[in-house]
């Protein structure tokens, strides 16, 4: 009892757990904004309606084929599941600039060519050290892993116009085609889906995991 006044009145002593509720609500948005970030899925946002459509079906249909590139400390590490997929389960060992990702580049291809009609890639992150990957090493893989170079686009061309008997112009007359890009094209011009698609395109929808 506390005088007022000079009369004994009650003093209001209700909790007011208003505060704490409101404290409660921000930590959760701030967790589920976090939480976010641990997987990401970028899709090129040049991508043609048929390429994303066949993109999306690729996605869903992960358990006939799922292609992983993972992120190691020495190392990337390239596999691939599912049931229609043969078993593929590589180490690239680094260069002496670190991550190869020309060589890893040049498995992709190949497995383009056995899997035209496949999309989708997921970039796992595994290092022991914390910052081993920094967003350039990450930019870098995801332009490997979703497309071809302008040079390799140029030969697939011009091996696609060589096959079904077009004209070449001037410049592609005397252009050299990779045997890798040549697998590559004819791969493309014989599967109904890609025919319909950006022809140079790899794997286009890159979902990142572990990444924080």
């Amino acid at each position: 009892m506390k005088k007022f006044s000079g009369e004994n009145e009650s003093l209001d002593t209700e909790l007011n757990i208003v505060p704490i509720i409101d404290a409660f609500v921000m930590l959760i948005c701030f967790l589920l904004f976090t939480a976010a970030f641990t997987q990401l899925v970028f899709l090129e946002a040049k991508l043609t309606s048929n390429t994303a459509a066949a993109a999306d079906k690729s996605r869903s249909e992960l358990d006939q084929f799922r292609l992983v590139i993972t992120f190691e400390d020495g190392a990337l590490r390239l596999a691939t599941t599912g049931s229609s997929a043969k078993k593929v389960d590589m180490s690239i060992p680094n260069a002496k600039e670190g991550y190869d990702f020309k060589t890893l580049h040049q498995h992709l291809i190949a497995l383009k060519s056995e899997h035209p009609d496949r999309f989708s890639a997921d970039v796992e992150f595994k290092m022991k050290q914390q910052g081993a990957v920094d967003y350039d090493k990450i930019t870098k893989a995801l332009d490997v892993i979703r497309h071809l170079d302008d040079e390799e686009y140029g030969s697939l061309r011009v091996a696609q116009k060589k096959a079904r008997k077009m004209e070449l112009n001037d410049a592609e007359v005397g252009k050299p085609v990779p045997e890798q890009i040549e697998r590559l094209a004819q791969s493309l011009m014989a599967n109904a889906t890609t025919q319909n698609t950006d022809q140079k395109v790899l794997f286009p929808d890159v979902a990142l995991v572990g990444l924080e």
